[in-house]
């Protein structure tokens, strides 16, 4: 067997059925084998978004994400959806093309040293030889997947796709496991003689789908719970413990509650999305997670273990009546000062009739702006469908090819992206992709010329609106973009008949939501 087949048939048998990127001569014979091995190549436009769309297919999946691309500079573009992977925690490997040993500390075209630049965006970095060939992709698939999952990088060097595997497998190392708690006892004590518990629930409990029990741990337990953006969707907004999410629009109100606890409870709560200090009280802290974290909190404990362990550990804790009460206040005031701006065709009222119209099992991905901020807090995300971001690592441009890989994964539900118009022009290329696969996305772009968020931070520090203006007038002037029909919508009116014609179109639709976006400032919170 050559690498080259080796490769193809480990992915082929680990789950792998597609792998995204651009290819470059080197990368020919690899593709020749996964296409044998029943694999389908991605071409997309650009090389980020095949890393992107690598993740969320990991992510909807459960199986680890591939993309590729080859030397230089197609490397570096990888690499921006290749640190999403790692700060977003999504198993993913990122195969890209390199020189032969021979001209490795050469100087010559495209080459620059693929180990150096990935090795501070991933778990671990390797370059394939014919020697270890089994046993370092054997460990890749292995770390990608150990907790926290993540991106392992493996070069392929020109010439090495052809060579017979020299040696069998060798037995991959035990992985090193994470020490135990040495102080449950302390836990115990600290959750049995709280009298006004929070709970944090955040990335990981989301990941390792502990909604399930998180709801059958309330109904004898009824304490609240305050959710990081990523693990929206994890408690229900109507559920009477469901207080709001950290970090996004109107989180400000928050505050009322998080100063009320005694002791908050970080349930696989990742610090990537919003680290404790930036809101928690001066009070103790309980971090369940999967794997030690670099907290640094005087006196927190951290509790090592899988989710249903934590849940046994939270046995002890009483319910907080009044607790729960001030959170049902306070997430009916959130709730009434984002319906008070939907007044005129604000992005808030933009997405009241997205939520209104599209089916529950929409899965709606979201792009980074100040949209996301209000999508975040207000969106209801039901149990048939989904909300995919990023937060860990807040790249522009997510929004497009995460839809796309949805697509690709669910061709029976509905997939919208919801977008600003500074995003979207980063990605804006494939749109094209979208048409080649044949997919049917619902792409809303949120038109306001500028890269609000930016404009709002230099508000906030009294600076002069500088490089943030997009352009004047629409951004597209046109009913088409790249062959997908643009649908223009200026008010609340027209905005329910573009997503209603889109919703029984069989293509994919843009829709430009040409939005005031001066609410963004009352309901974005500095930070």
């Amino acid at each position: 067997m050559t690498v080259a087949e080796l490769l193809a048939h480990r992915l082929r048998d680990h789950g792998v059925r597609r792998f995204f990127g651009i290819p470059g001569g080197p990368s020919i014979p690899y593709m020749e084998a996964f296409r044998k091995a029943g694999i389908e190549f991605i071409l997309t436009s650009h090389e980020a978004s095949a890393a992107v769309m690598a993740d969320v297919t990991a992510r909807l999946t459960g199986v680890t994400g591939v993309c590729h691309a080859t030397f230089g500079p197609g490397a570096t573009n990888l690499s921006t959806g290749v640190g999403g992977a790692l700060l977003d925690r999504s198993p993913l490997l990122a195969l890209t093309s390199e020189m032969p040993d021979e001209w490795l500390n050469r100087t010559t075209q495209m080459n620059i040293d693929h180990q150096s630049l990935f090795r501070p965006l991933t778990k671990a970095t390797y370059r394939l030889n014919a020697t270890d060939a089994a046993e370092i992709i054997s460990d890749s698939l292995v770390t990608a997947n150990e907790e926290y999952p993540g991106p392992v990088h493996l070069g392929l060097p020109t010439g090495l796709a052809g060579t017979i595997i020299k040696e069998p497998e060798v037995g991959r190392h035990n992985p090193v496991t994470e020490e135990a708690l040495r102080t449950e006892e302390r836990v115990k004590v600290l959750l049995a003689s709280s009298r006004r518990p929070l709970i944090a629930a955040g990335l990981t409990a989301m990941r390792r789908g502990a909604g399930e029990e998180l709801l059958r741990f309330l109904e004898e337990h009824p304490v609240p719970v305050v959710l990081t953006p990523m693990a929206r969707g994890l408690l229900p907004s109507s559920h009477p413990s469901y207080a709001g999410v950290l970090f996004h629009a109107l989180c400000d109100r928050l505050k009322r509650l998080t100063d009320e606890a005694d002791l908050v409870i970080g349930l696989g709560y990742d610090p990537v999305e919003y680290n404790y200090e930036s809101w928690m009280p001066a009070v103790p802290l309980v971090h369940f997670d999967t794997r030690v974290t670099d907290l640094h909190i005087r006196g927190s404990i951290q509790s090592v273990s899988s989710p249903e362990k934590w849940f046994e550990a939270l046995t002890v804790l009483r319910g907080a009546p009044a607790m729960t009460a001030l959170a049902a206040e306070i997430r009916t005031e959130i709730a009434a000062a984002l319906h008070a701006a939907t007044k005129g065709f604000s992005p808030v009222t933009a997405l009241a009739i997205l939520k209104e119209s599209l089916p529950a099992s929409t899965i709606v991905t979201a792009d980074v702006g100040s949209h996301l901020h209000l999508l975040g807090q207000m969106w209801d995300v039901p149990s048939s469908g989904k909300l995919i971001m990023t937060n860990g690592w807040s790249s522009m441009g997510f929004g497009v090819p995460a839809a796309l890989a949805a697509a690709l994964v669910s061709r029976e539900n509905q997939v919208v992206c919801i977008t600003g118009d500074g995003g979207f022009l980063m990605h804006a290329g494939e749109i094209i992709t979208a048409r080649r696969q044949g997919l049917k996305i619902i792409v809303v772009v949120f038109s306001d010329g500028e890269l609000n968020l930016i404009r709002l931070k230099q508000s906030w520090k009294n600076a002069s609106p500088s490089g943030t203006s997009l352009c004047q007038g629409p951004l597209f002037g046109s009913d088409t973009f790249l062959g997908i029909e643009v649908i223009p919508a200026r008010d609340a009116q027209q905005m329910q008949k573009a997503v209603g014609r889109a919703l029984q179109s069989d293509n994919s639709v843009i829709i430009e939501a040409f939005v005031d976006p001066s609410v963004y400032s009352e309901l974005v919170v500095r930070s």
